[in-house]
């Protein structure tokens, strides 16, 4: 008898352990869930700012307000 219960025991304290690494796992995985969510929402972000200014360029140099260097008067103090 004296065999079988301290086989108990250890089976007990492995399942407590078991269940304790479960829950750190589960805490683990939400905030990694939290941290991918918010670099999703980030990266939609700066594609939308990334999108925009590319649009703001592409106008500015339509409308002759971006040159090349060569054809950019030199500031005053050259």
């Amino acid at each position: 008898m004296h065999n079988d219960d301290s086989e108990l025991k250890r089976i007990t304290e492995r399942l407590a352990q078991l269940e304790i690494n479960q829950s750190f796992q589960e805490e683990s995985i939400e905030s990694l869930e939290k941290t991918v969510m918010q670099q999703h929402q980030d990266t939609q972000r700066l594609e939308r700012k990334l999108s925009l200014l590319t649009e703001y360029l592409k106008n500015m140099k339509q409308q002759g307000g971006i040159k090349h260097t060569h054809e950019e008067t030199p500031p005053p103090h050259y």
